[in-house]
């Protein structure tokens, strides 16, 4: 599995340091694994979590067992999506609640690319985020 991080001065000097633990772009080779978009379910499908934090929480447990069971570690992905039913923006309280929730299962040395898009809902009324992610397996 290959994953290098990209930076430079150009980088730096168009877009600044990014607001929270991801990186601008990455450079991967290997096997690739696409995960879907995950829900914070449980195994009978029920929303786990009241608050974007908790349920973001659950999302990041299901997509590290797709990880793990695909042989994968979570310092492996290279690209995440969230989408989250809600406005959020930077600087909001919840943005920094999912970014604390990606730091427990992402190391800050080894950030994915990330994408956050807020959406009117998803199709579980009771979920606030819903996360897809690419995985290069060793």
């Amino acid at each position: 599995m290959g994953k290098e991080i990209v930076t430079g001065d150009r980088i730096t000097e168009a877009m600044g340091e990014p607001i929270g633990p991801y990186a601008p772009a990455t450079i991967a080779t290997g096997k690739l694994l696409f995960i879907a978009g995950i829900l914070p379910w449980d195994a009978e499908g029920n929303v786990i979590g009241d608050d974007l934090g908790s349920q973001y929480k659950r999302v990041m447990q299901n997509i590290e067992a797709i990880v793990l069971d695909a042989g994968g570690e979570m310092r492996n992905i290279v690209k995440f999506v969230n989408y989250v039913a809600m406005p959020l923006k930077k600087g909001d309280e919840d943005y920094a609640k999912l970014s604390a929730v990606r730091l427990e299962y992402m190391p800050a040395d080894f950030p994915a690319i990330s994408t956050l898009v807020s959406i009117e809902s998803l199709m579980d009324g009771d979920a606030l985020v819903e996360t897809d992610a690419v995985c290069v397996l060793d």
